[in-house]
């Protein structure tokens, strides 16, 4: 659950509240089984869940956390899928200045594994580790056709 620890993080490191005031857990957490084969091992299968964030007395501008979170979710998940509900705000007016905000959204996490004598996974005969995975993409190519 790497997006949900590294969006926890970038949230209070904003400081728009305390970092006891802002609070975060998974929930209905489902795993689709893939197993594909990859250049660097397996792609085991794909873990969604949902997020949930609680920001306590919150006195701030909300369009602005909105703002925050967009911009958030284009530079940490840019291939996000469309079939992904867009987040959810439910907002708790405690006071005329302050609200308990509770923001929940979907995350979808490739779960890769590659062998390794030590790993913990066993699998197709093999033991495997759990590991991360980059998948570099082409952005630019040229195709030659030779003869006829």
């Amino acid at each position: 659950m790497n997006k949900l620890r590294a969006l926890t993080s970038y949230l209070i490191n904003l400081d728009l509240v305390l970092p006891e005031q802002i609070d975060s857990w998974a929930e209905q957490v489902n795993l689709d089984l893939i197993w594909k084969d990859t250049t660097q091992g397996l792609h085991m299968g794909d873990m969604r869940y949902r997020a949930v964030f609680v920001i306590e007395r919150f006195a701030g501008n909300p369009a602005l956390l909105m703002a925050l979170l967009g911009g958030w979710l284009e530079t940490n998940d840019p291939d996000r899928d469309d079939d992904l509900p867009a987040p959810t705000f439910a907002v708790d007016q405690i006071t005329p200045d302050e609200a308990d905000l509770e923001l929940t959204l979907e995350f979808v996490e490739a779960q890769h594994l590659a062998e390794d004598p030590n790993g913990k996974v066993e699998a197709f005969g093999k033991t495997w580790g759990l590991v991360e995975f980059d998948l570099w993409t082409a952005e630019h190519g040229e195709v030659r056709g030779g003869g006829a």
